[in-house]
């Protein structure tokens, strides 16, 4: 979204996650927590999504993506913050739990699974994957998940009702972090999420229609991908609905 924003031209380079590839040497030496994604930028690695896009903002200033007002730049700064430590890992364990346990059972044996697990280098994303995967969207972290983004969403839907972006009158960082998420969880098929938020889905609605997300090639991943997601989410309607039950 981003480099999209900014016009920036690239070239990318996609690891299949599902097959390890995150694992490599190669890749681990770039990025030794093998998570993506990973930038090169004039010989240097910059690595953590946020940190990332801070970056490009410093290096490519024109259109500025923060707030010029120091309360709004503090205000995109927390939500961002909460994206990277609260809605990236309840969006994996729900993505994982409704759709990408599936297929790890169809790419890998049960001794390549204990290999994938074994290699996740953060302990307590190891733990919540296992869990995951064997108890789906019945496991405790998958309620924990569906709780917090309903709250973040209900903070979301406040602060949209005051301003038109996440952190003021114009795009920004905040947004760019925060829309792969939501459309992700559309994908999901959890998007009575925001339901009775009306506020959160008009930012959606012009969030997907800005120039970046037009402009970008398969922005939320490609047809194929989208179409097992949302396969797979048909499929857990039955067990989303439990989900969504126990919230109340």
């Amino acid at each position: 979204m981003v480099l999209a924003a900014k016009q920036i031209a690239w070239s990318e380079k996609l690891l299949n996650l599902r097959k390890g590839e995150q694992f490599t040497a190669e890749y681990l030496r770039l990025n030794p927590k093998g998570v993506v994604p990973t930038l090169l930028h004039d010989g240097h690695v910059i690595r953590e999504s946020t940190v990332i896009n801070e970056y490009l903002d410093d290096a490519f200033p024109e259109p500025p993506l923060k707030p010029q007002d120091t309360v709004l730049r503090a205000m995109m700064r927390l939500l961002v913050k909460t994206f990277d430590d609260e809605v990236h890992p309840a969006i994996g364990i729900l993505t994982y739990a409704i759709a990408m346990r599936h297929q790890m059972n169809k790419l890998k044996s049960p001794a390549e699974l204990e290999v994938h697990f074994a290699n996740i280098v953060d302990a307590d994303r190891r733990q919540r994957q296992r869990a995951t995967h064997q108890l789906g969207l019945k496991s405790p972290p998958a309620g924990v998940a569906l709780a917090t983004l309903d709250r973040i969403l209900a903070d979301m839907e406040s602060t949209l009702g005051r301003y038109p972006w996440l952190a003021g009158d114009d795009y920004s960082l905040a947004d760019a972090a925060a829309v792969p998420y939501v459309v992700r969880m559309e994908s999901l098929g959890l998007a009575r999420l925001w339901g009775n938020r009306p506020n959160i889905a008009r930012w959606l609605a012009q969030a997907v229609d800005t120039d970046n997300c037009r402009n970008t090639r398969d922005p939320w991943g490609g047809a194929v991908f989208l179409d097992t997601i949302q396969g797979y989410a048909e499929q857990a309607r039955a067990d989303i609905d439990n989900l969504f039950g126990s919230m109340n």
